[in-house]
């Protein structure tokens, strides 16, 4: 029926009230951003979200998509064993997807009902936006940049045929190397991705989110790119344009929202 709603965002920790604390003040900015993207992915009205985490395992030749009746989260590498939430799963989906994909593209099932924090991160925070909502978690393919982008595109064409409404959400963090404590160098690094990485994004330049150079990807600490290549990459037919709702960076990790507002 339609892609209704597309967006990227971060997912820190320290965005999570039983993590971050006292610090999450901070990050004021951001967590205004997603009350603002919250609103609007309701209005929306999506059956379905498909979103892209990097810390989903790659696969080597194929894309890994999490599938579960249920999902729930689990923040317990980071010490929060009090935080608690689920969603359900778009088993529908799922499949209609591996078919659409099949056989250009390989699309790997299994089943792991703890979310990634780079799943579950965007979906507490977006809160009862994506409570009715199904989910699909979806990882990358690694190394090949380019297959990256073309599934981004069939992502795009496939949600545009689809028969129910679907919401597509990146999930990464921009550079890691933008704190005090950091190398010269190394910031003037990560300035540098974070700048280019959303000027592309702003103009719609497919080209240009594919090519960034390899030195500002490898030693930045970034993961954000694939996420920022397969979405725009699925936007590519769809009217309107990239709206930056924020972007900070107060612990010295880039952190940027961005919404794909339709054209009316």
């Amino acid at each position: 029926m339609a892609l209704v709603f597309a967006a990227l965002v971060p997912h820190s920790p320290l965005l999570v009230p039983n993590i971050g604390r006292e610090h999450r003040q901070l990050l004021a900015k951001t967590l205004k951003a997603f009350e603002e993207l919250s609103t609007a992915l309701a209005e929306a009205q999506p059956e379905a979200i498909i979103i892209m985490s990097p810390h989903i395992e790659n696969g080597a030749n194929w894309w890994n998509a999490n599938v579960s009746l249920t999902y729930h989260v689990d923040l317990s590498i980071f010490g929060d064993l009090l935080t608690k939430d689920s969603w359900e799963g778009a088993l529908r989906l799922v499949i209609d997807l591996q078919d659409y994909l099949w056989p250009d593209q390989s699309l790997r099932l299994y089943s792991q009902p703890a979310l990634d924090y780079g799943t579950s991160i965007p979906l507490l925070l977006l809160g009862s936006a994506v409570q009715r909502v199904k989910i699909l978690p979806v990882g990358y393919i690694n190394n090949q940049p380019e297959r990256q982008a073309l599934f981004g595109h069939q992502l795009g064409e496939f949600s545009r045929q689809w028969p129910g409404r679907i919401a597509l959400l990146g999930s990464g963090d921009l550079a890691h190397t933008l704190g005090p404590d950091q190398p010269s160098k190394a910031q003037g690094q990560g300035h540098k991705f974070d700048q280019e990485l959303q000027r592309a994004l702003e103009q719609n330049d497919e080209a240009a989110i594919l090519n960034m150079p390899s030195d500002l990807l490898s030693k930045t600490g970034q993961c954000a790119w694939l996420g920022y290549l397969t979405v725009n990459a699925a936007l590519a037919n769809q009217l309107g344009q990239w709206h930056n709702l924020v972007y900070e960076a107060p612990f010295g990790v880039g952190s940027a929202i961005w919404y794909w507002q339709t054209s009316s």
